[in-house]
């Protein structure tokens, strides 16, 4: 009974910060508080809310900036360096985990270790397809857009605004004035003569802090974390199986932050700083993600759709 009250008390917070008629189940209910086929085809005609129209104009907007600060348009500060500096001496080797490498772990992780889970817990797979989980994976699935573009956007912004070498800047950029200076003369003013780089990578040679590869892939492997403990409990699928789900979403975080450093690519600060961005984002999305969970619980019990299948840690009272 314990948690039965700490899980209403949480309840009753939440309403207080959220109205409840945003939640998405609410839009698909007739005029009897019911969910019908017909009420979901009519939510989901158009017009819809002003708000969506916004969210896409805002993310828009977003991504030509993003696009605009990468290929430079944009100009962020530019830096010097001390001459023969040994931290911007490495050479580049390339990355273990590559851009396209990050985003394809990011596009199917979250979506691996739901849908694993799901098939885990259900006692028919038919189950995962029921209107209850449907409005469950839109909560978990929209609020992990949501924080992936603020951390995203936070690393860029700075990216621009910081910015740093990085530790194989005079590999990349091979500055004129860093040829016959005097060691440990700070030098203003430089070109980088290096023909052999295009000017995407000139410019990424200064964006070293923070680490966008540690903050995207942190927040992608604690937020799969806190969806193995929400949605999956030991005693559907026993210890084990919930600690090697949470292992592999961690050790896709380690993976994609600490090959920075041996690549070269990052100081280990930028990593640091970069990890921190990711966990503080997660915590706040996480908190956000849980009030809207337990909010959508209620809905769906009062709109007669208890799904009693479901075993969850938040259906085990103590």
């Amino acid at each position: 009974m314990v948690e039965k009250k700490r899980i209403e008390k949480a309840i009753w917070e939440a309403r207080a910060d959220y109205d409840v008629r945003r939640l998405p189940i609410v839009k698909f209910l007739d005029e009897n508080g019911k969910i019908s086929k017909q009420s979901v085809i009519n939510a989901l005609k158009p017009p819809y809310p002003a708000k969506y129209y916004l969210n896409i104009v805002l993310f828009s907007f977003t991504l030509v900036v993003f696009l605009l600060w990468n290929y430079g348009l944009i100009p962020g500060q530019k830096l010097g360096f001390f001459c023969n500096d040994p931290l911007f001496s490495h050479k580049y080797n390339g990355d273990t985990v590559s851009p396209t490498v990050l985003g394809i772990g990011i596009g199917t992780l979250p979506f691996f270790v739901y849908f694993s889970i799901e098939f885990t817990r259900q006692e028919q797979w038919t189950e995962i397809f029921t209107l209850p989980s449907f409005f469950n994976f839109y909560v978990y699935a929209k609020e992990f857009i949501i924080g992936l573009v603020t951390v995203g956007g936070f690393t860029e912004i700075a990216k621009t605004i910081v910015g740093e070498h990085r530790p194989h800047f005079f590999d990349t950029c091979r500055p004129d004035t860093n040829l016959n200076c005097t060691n440990g003369i700070y030098v203003h003013t430089y070109t980088c003569t290096n023909t052999n780089v295009s000017q995407l990578e000139m410019i990424d040679a200064s964006r070293s802090f923070p680490s966008g590869h540690s903050s995207m892939a942190w927040f992608t492997a604690i937020f799969c974390s806190y969806v193995v403990h929400r949605r999956l409990s030991s005693h559907v699928s026993g210890t084990a199986i919930k600690v090697l789900m949470v292992g592999m979403c961690l050790t896709f975080g380690l993976t994609c932050s600490l090959t920075r450093i041996t690549d070269r690519r990052h100081h280990w600060w930028d990593v640091l700083i970069g990890t921190m961005i990711g966990l503080i984002g997660s915590a706040y999305i996480i908190q956000k993600t849980q009030r809207k969970i337990l909010l959508l619980r209620k809905q769906l019990e009062e709109a007669g759709m208890n799904d009693t299948n479901h075993k969850t840690i938040d259906n085990i009272e103590s």
